[in-house]
């Protein structure tokens, strides 16, 4: 009697360190590649189908398609300026993004710098009380002034 048949089979291909999507920060991970064996009296002998491959986070046994190997995650900074840039499209007042940027150990100069980027020198003025504001807001958080007026 010859007993054959088939099987899945996962062979480890590397393993390092990635950041993980749902962990959040950099986690050891192991690639493996899926295929599918052809048995005879249950070993496998030759691969009859490729299944793909995968990487699986070490921690949160997550698996992800290998190009999130390729992620980098942003830096500090960006995530900062990311912020920034909310703060500004929520209508907080450019002097007040200004003072935050100081207090955070950033030179005046800088925070102008940056100011300045973020706003793509697309601000806007209010009428009443002189807040400057990213040009996409419509009303002045300090009087309520209508600022596309």
């Amino acid at each position: 009697m010859i007993i054959f048949g088939s099987r899945r089979r996962e062979i480890e291909l590397s393993s390092g360190h990635f950041h993980c999507p749902k962990c959040d920060a950099t986690r050891a991970y192991k690639r493996k590649r899926a295929g599918k064996y052809f048995t005879l009296y249950f070993i496998p002998l030759f691969q009859v189908e490729n299944l793909g491959e995968y990487v699986v986070c070490q921690t949160c046994q997550q698996a992800y398609k290998p190009e999130v190997l390729a992620y980098k995650p942003p830096s500090p900074a960006e995530k900062g300026l990311r912020a920034m840039r909310k703060e500004m499209e929520n209508g907080m007042p450019l002097h007040m993004i200004q003072q935050k940027l100081i207090a955070s150990g950033i030179e005046q100069e800088a925070a102008n710098e940056l100011i300045e980027a973020a706003t793509a020198g697309t601000q806007v003025k209010c009428s009443k009380c002189g807040f400057t504001y990213l040009g996409t807001v419509k009303l002045c958080a300090n009087c309520g002034n209508n600022l596309s007026a």
